[in-house]
């Protein structure tokens, strides 16, 4: 009986080992929308809507991550995800992805926006980082997110409340 012991971390090795082939790639499809919106305590949420393909026969839920927020390639600040979102299984849709920004953050971007404002029409909104996924709430993976959209200067800067 002792001996069998023996085999179980052999065989949890290959089952994990044979496991990744199951996996496809969640595909990031593109940034459908955006709205801001004042929070409290000296935080504003920017709420993203990503069109995400998930190919697999698994929900994938995305846990509280840590992201970076450029307007142009200049970094606007650092984001948290104020909750999880579940991406279903073998479905593409759109989720939303609610990033809790610094005001202080959104106030420095606001006057180079505004000077921006006079000379262009459109801005380049990016988030980049690493999401950490889990799949049946054990396994762990983290998903590269580098998505951009252009955006209307003017409406950007009505959205923003400050």
């Amino acid at each position: 009986m002792i001996k069998n012991l023996y085999y179980l971390p052999i065989l949890i090795l290959i089952l994990s080992i044979s496991s990744c082939s199951i996996y496809e790639e969640v595909e990031m499809l593109g940034v459908e929308g955006y709205s801001f919106q004042k929070m409290e305590d000296n935080q504003s949420q920017a709420s993203i809507v990503f069109k995400i393909n998930n190919p697999n026969f698994y929900s994938i839920k995305l846990k509280k991550s840590s992201f970076e927020v450029f307007l142009d390639d200049k970094k606007l600040g650092d984001a948290v995800m104020a909750d999880e979102v579940v991406i279903l299984k073998k479905t593409e849709g759109d989720y939303t992805l609610n990033l809790l920004l610094n005001d202080k953050d959104l106030r420095n971007a606001a006057m180079p926006l505004l000077a921006k404002a006079l000379f262009k029409k459109n801005i380049k909104l990016t988030v980049k980082g690493k999401a950490k996924c889990k799949v049946f709430g054990v396994l762990g993976k983290k998903m590269d997110i580098n998505e951009s959209k252009t955006l209307n200067l003017s409406e950007l800067l009505n959205k923003i409340e400050l």
